[in-house]
């Protein structure tokens, strides 16, 4: 009878056991013996497994975040029940083309078109509940908002603080809030104090680099930041950002765009870069660069109501309203609790369709669901619009009591009483607007045409150059500004001017009106009736464009 045989593999698996037993010994009895050895060796250990641990609930607490009950539509539970009154099954997308929130978006249209608030009274109750239920909650299940919880989950992409020790992390957060208090000095202080006692430490170099950022201090900032750039712990889409935002103070907009490249390259995941990167093509009027850029996101998350709002305004800026409009709808179907999407619909509904009804629901909803003074100057706007000057200057009396008013509120509230031509008023506010964010071109336009109906024509010229100076793409500013060469009779300038205005945006119909306006005044009606003919096209409906046409 032949003897069993074992596998060599068993026979090693066996030595490797039982020498691990004797050394288990030999170390319990060692440690027993030697206390403050093990007591060291504890602390390793523990700080290792906390490490991890750290990690783990971090990767958990992103996963829920994108999709906290995994119906792939990045709500809970509790916000479709309680305050949508949706089924997630039956409103899932993925299922059947419908955002979760799209029939509560028409109950709330509903209630404000007729002016039934009772409609939403029950979801104003229950958006309350749920806002002060998130507030005192983890942020697991607080976010109502979609898109607040994909700017969540950027932020939160990576985190500086895991197996950071508690005292830097506390430091931290002193100098944070000294920051956030306005005491810059107070948070250097804190910063290179704790440098001395870990001059390694890039989390503290980050925040000193950010406080200098804060001051204006850029070339300090940006020394700081490319010490750390390439340094594992801070390597982040964060670091990017500053990195780029320096560089743009700086005017190395090169630098910029490298940085916000490189970091979409490095964490693609992160939704906020692709929106800055797209920001910077914009300025530089490479629409179609600022385009790609955010369909590139969309391919990451085609959910993100921020980027069809983003691509909304370039479509506006490139004349096309009904592509703005559509990507404005589709922002606020994807995320109904996306504010900036209904505001920009109020104003395109009321400044471009000429639908005021719908453009103050659309404003209304803005205000419901973020009550900030942009959003509620907007209603007053519309208001003394459609005839209801009684309640717009009601409203307006709730603004001013406002704090934190913004130049685009003190803007809007211009336009109202420049469209009443109640001008002392509106000049008035625009200034206040110009005082408030003196880089809004916007208002020195505005103001221009003020001073232009007041017969201060010089002085709207300098606002109307103002207005281009601070936006180059200004297609109205340059529009206005040809009025004003065509008032000089400045023929030449004007026709220029006017053309550039053309070239910024071809949808405009005004730059050709005024062009056949010149060409009319000067007898060339071959020339006049081409430009009418297209202003025409375009929408115009002026009563000279169309006397001549006919001719």
């Amino acid at each position: 009878m032949n003897k069993p045989t074992f596998p060599t593999s068993v026979v090693i698996l066996l030595l490797v056991l039982i020498s691990m037993f004797f050394s288990t010994i030999a170390g319990v009895v060692y440690f027993v013996y030697h206390p403050n050895n093990a007591s060291s060796i504890g602390r390793f250990v523990g700080t290792y497994i906390g490490k991890k641990v750290q990690n783990v609930s971090h990767s958990i607490y992103l996963h829920k975040l994108q999709d906290p009950d995994r119906d792939k539509d990045g709500l809970t539970d509790l916000a479709e029940k309680e305050i949508y009154k949706t089924d997630p099954v039956k409103s899932d997308s993925h299922q059947k083309g419908i955002v979760d929130g799209e029939y509560i978006y028409n109950v709330y249209q509903k209630a404000f078109d007729g002016d039934n608030e009772k409609l939403i009274a029950p979801y104003q109750k229950n958006l309350g509940l749920y806002t002060q239920f998130s507030s005192s909650t983890s942020k697991l299940f607080g976010n109502l908002s979609l898109n607040d919880a994909f700017n969540l989950r950027a932020v939160e992409t990576y985190d500086f603080y895991v197996g950071v020790p508690a005292d830097v992390i506390e430091i931290v957060k002193n100098a944070l809030d000294a920051r956030l208090s306005g005491d810059y000095q107070k948070s250097l202080e804190l910063i290179e104090m704790a440098l001395v006692k870990n001059p390694d430490s890039s989390i503290l170099k980050y925040h000193l680099g950010l406080t200098y950022h804060r001051l204006k201090e850029y070339d300090k900032a940006i020394a700081i930041y490319k010490s750390i750039e390439n340094d594992p712990a801070v390597k982040s889409p964060l670091l990017y950002s500053d990195l780029a935002s320096v560089g743009h103070a700086l005017g190395n907009d090169d630098d910029s765009i490298h940085y916000l490249e490189t970091s979409i390259k490095e964490f693609p995941e992160d939704l906020t870069q692709y929106l800055t990167l797209s920001s910077y093509y914009q300025d530089k009027n490479q629409l179609d660069k600022a385009e790609g850029v955010l369909h590139a996101g969309l391919k990451i998350e085609p959910r993100y109501a921020s980027y069809y709002n983003a691509l909304a305004i370039i479509s506006g800026l490139k004349g096309d309203n009904q592509k703005e409009f559509d990507l404005y709808k589709k922002a606020v179907s994807y995320d109904f609790r996306y504010a900036p999407g209904h505001l920009n619909l109020a104003i395109l509904y009321y400044q471009y369709f000429d639908k005021s009804k719908e453009g103050l629901a659309e404003a209304r909803i803005a205000f419901e669901l973020d009550s900030i003074p942009r959003h509620l100057a907007q209603v007053i706007l519309i208001y003394n619009d459609v005839g209801n000057k009684t309640k717009a200057h009601e409203l307006e009396l709730q603004l001013l009591k406002m704090k934190n008013i913004d130049a685009g509120s003190f803007n809007d509230i211009g336009l109202m009483y420049l469209h009443d031509e109640l001008y002392t008023k509106a000049e008035f506010y625009f200034k206040k607007a110009i005082e408030t964010d003196p880089k809004l071109s916007n208002a020195y336009n505005n103001l221009g045409n003020v001073l232009s109906h007041t017969n201060r024509a010089e002085e709207a010229a300098v606002n109307y150059k103002k207005a281009i100076e601070i936006n180059p793409n200004y297609a109205n500013a340059y529009n206005n500004l040809g009025i004003y060469y065509t008032d000089k009779k400045e023929y030449k300038t004007a026709i220029q001017t006017l053309l550039k205005a053309i070239e910024l945006n071809p949808k405009l119909y005004r730059p050709y009106r005024n062009i056949g306006n010149i060409y009319f005044d000067t007898g060339d009606m071959i020339n006049a009736k081409i430009y009418y003919q297209k202003a025409f096209d375009l929408g115009d409906k002026d009563s000279n464009v169309l006397k001549t046409l006919r001719r």
